[in-house]
């Protein structure tokens, strides 16, 4: 096992651009949080063209102007993405998506670098796809690998988060060996990357709530915890292995609140950024009552 030593650790949650890239550092300052994550365009439709500089400057430039304590940001990829697609065009449309999106975090690094700030972008959070058009699991798999190294070659650079997903139908990514496969497989290693979500794990049939040293264990021997750069924590509507992605907040799901807090808390883990990705999230004043149950959950 890895073994780390414990050290300050960010937490937050996915936040809206609705109000604007500026206002991410005001409202992460209103709820007192360190991280967050975001779509920087529209998750349902397509973004094939750079996003502009000026957003991650006016995210920076408020940093900097309020004092605001965010610190770290993660960007999640569009929903549509798919890098197992067997069709041609959809599988250009996916592959430059995520370049537009590891420019942009670079662009937040360099803005930070400008105004003198510690600010780090961890990385574009990706599901990898979906195995239903392939006969074979290893088919799938090696046309995401065609496709990370694609992105790879044609980004600036920037890291990927290849995250793990809650294994309904064909989904790739619903087991530990299918990510640690793709980043074997990477041109370049040094920017791909993992991010663990609580609930789609448990739906995946990880039970970290009754064994947790167990599924650390299995994370370490297959994914590295050094490897490891984001966690999303959120609860469960739906039972272990239950094969849907459904998300509670943290303290309305069927896993026990001080069981998930055990596990996060684990000493190979507790290094780790966590983002909420709940349905309390959505709306600010709810919002607030789950970060306080975070912080509850974290110890701080």
């Amino acid at each position: 096992m890895v073994k780390f030593t414990i050290m300050k650790r960010d937490f937050g949650l996915h936040l809206s651009i609705a109000k604007g890239f500026a206002n991410l550092a005001n409202v992460a300052q209103k709820l007192n949080v360190t991280a967050a994550q975001i779509h920087p365009t529209a998750p349902q439709r397509w973004n094939t063209k750079p996003i502009e500089d000026e957003k991650a400057e006016q995210l920076i430039h408020a940093v900097k102007k309020l004092n605001s304590p965010l610190h770290t940001l993660a960007l999640h990829a569009i929903y549509l993405i798919n890098l197992a697609q067997p069709d041609k065009q959809k599988f250009h449309l996916s592959k430059v998506s995520i370049v537009q999106y590891l420019n942009f975090c670079e662009l937040i690094k360099t803005y930070a670098k400008q105004y003198n700030i510690d600010f780090n972008c961890v990385g574009t959070v990706v599901h990898p796809g979906s195995a239903k058009h392939y006969s074979t699991e290893k088919q799938a798999l090696d046309r995401v690998v065609y496709g990370v190294n694609w992105i790879l070659e044609n980004s600036l650079s920037g890291t990927i988060l290849l995250e793990t997903s809650a294994g309904a139908g064909k989904i790739i990514g619903d087991t530990f060996e299918e990510l640690a496969y793709i980043r074997k497989h990477a041109n370049n290693k040094k920017r791909v990357y993992f991010c663990i979500d609580t609930q789609h794990m448990w739906a995946s049939g990880y039970d970290f709530i009754n064994n947790p040293d167990k599924i650390v264990r299995q994370l370490d021997e297959t994914l590295g915890i050094e490897n490891i750069k984001l966690i999303h924590l959120n609860n469960s509507q739906t039972e272990l292995n239950s094969k849907k992605d459904r998300h509670a907040n943290l303290k309305e799901g069927l896993m026990p609140f001080d069981k998930l807090a055990r596990f996060i808390n684990h000493p190979a883990l507790n290094h780790i950024p966590v983002v909420l990705e709940t349905p309390a999230c959505k709306d600010l004043t709810q919002a607030q009552k789950e970060i306080n149950d975070l912080k509850e959950l974290l110890n701080i």
